[in-house]
């Protein structure tokens, strides 16, 4: 199992870009780790509008794959309170990239100048 293509907004893709900068991992690893603080943070589903604006970025088949994505769909469920099909799934699935994008970007913003952006998430 493995997710299906995905299309992040205009805004996301600038944050995925800046925080894949500021943290040097790669892009693959944000995006998990955006999924994660999405979750993290939640009370539900996010019910945020997304601005996709005109610049969007699709992520790609198999980002998120075998385990990952198993452990990823049971605690998206597990927020729905409800069982999801697939389209549900992958629809929850960018609004808690979103969501998790957003708040690791507050978070580098809010941290020092002298604090290390990786402790600053935990």
């Amino acid at each position: 199992m493995a997710n299906k293509r995905m299309t992040l907004s205009e805004e996301g893709k600038v944050l995925l870009d800046n925080l894949t900068e500021q943290l040097d991992f790669e892009r693959v690893f944000v995006i998990h780790l955006a999924l994660a603080k999405g979750l993290q943070i939640s009370n539900g589903i996010p019910r945020e509008m997304i601005h996709k604006g005109s610049k969007k970025w699709t992520i790609p088949d198999n980002i998120i794959k075998e385990n990952h994505f198993t452990l990823f769909k049971y605690l998206i469920q597990n927020e729905a309170q409800e069982p999801l099909d697939n389209e549900q799934l992958h629809d929850y699935m960018i609004l808690f990239i979103e969501a998790g994008l957003r708040e690791l970007s507050r978070i580098n913003h809010e941290k020092s100048s002298m604090e290390d952006l990786k402790l600053a998430i935990i």
